[in-house]
């Protein structure tokens, strides 16, 4: 049997631990077995340095980053995306690589259904899944199904 390639997704945590657990929840429950899990620690507050440790200690896919200080400046406002993501992409090991937010969350079988796309179509070399909006508690707010973004 073939070994699935690896996929590395990176994320990236400063002030929202409740959301971030969520997105790493819906990481780990990903279909698709073959994952490392890049979690950046941009010089975030205690709640998400704590988590961050926690989650690292529990699960063996997770690799962590971390800054002191916040990458963020009101000087350069993208500054911390190529601080922070070369730092994670320096660390990764995946074949293939998804860089999403603390506040993005993934259906299941997401991952699952992108390494099939890429490995059924060597020429493609970006892709992403339709968003769908939703609010704090999980609540869909579009209900629409949804053709382009």
């Amino acid at each position: 049997m073939m070994q699935e390639p690896l996929f590395t997704t990176i994320v990236h945590a400063y002030n929202r631990p409740a959301l971030l657990k969520q997105s790493v929840e819906a990481l780990q429950r990903q279909t698709y077995s073959s994952l490392e899990i890049i979690l950046i620690n941009n010089g975030g507050i205690p709640e998400v340095v704590e988590y961050l440790h926690e989650v690292a200690l529990a699960d063996s896919r997770i690799k962590l980053i971390h800054f002191s200080e916040n990458q963020f400046s009101w000087d350069d406002p993208v500054k911390f995306i190529p601080v922070c993501w070369n730092a994670a992409l320096a660390e990764a090991t995946g074949e293939y690589v998804w860089i999403q937010q603390d506040d993005d969350m993934l259906a299941n079988d997401y991952i699952e259904k992108m390494a099939a796309l890429f490995q059924g179509n060597p020429e493609c070399t970006t892709a992403a899944g339709l968003a769908v909006a939703f609010d704090l508690d999980g609540n869909i707010l579009d209900t629409e199904p949804r053709t382009k973004n």
